[in-house]
């Protein structure tokens, strides 16, 4: 079985310039995305969490909740709406 000679050197040497533009452009991804959930994180549990962002948050998550006790309704499956026909164009 022949093979295609394969230079170590060029090899290493894509694979570091590669590797060059690769990392900062995934850091600053990482920083990016990141960063919003970092915030939230720690405006909910710092100091500098406001009473009022606070009970937004739980009104948010009761509601939520509530929602989805009225979508399970207790019975096995949700209740869906009654079933409209479809209304077709002429």
């Amino acid at each position: 079985m022949d093979t295609l000679p394969i230079d170590l050197t060029q090899l290493v040497a894509a694979i570091m310039a590669s590797l060059l533009v690769l990392i900062p452009v995934l850091g600053l991804a990482i920083r990016f995305s990141a960063r919003p959930f970092v915030d939230a994180l720690v405006a909910s549990r710092g100091e500098g969490a406001r009473p009022a962002d606070l009970e937004a948050l739980r009104t948010r998550i009761d509601a939520l909740e509530h929602e989805v006790k009225d979508l399970t309704g207790g019975a096995a499956r949700p209740a869906l709406p009654d079933a409209r026909p479809i209304p077709l164009r002429p």
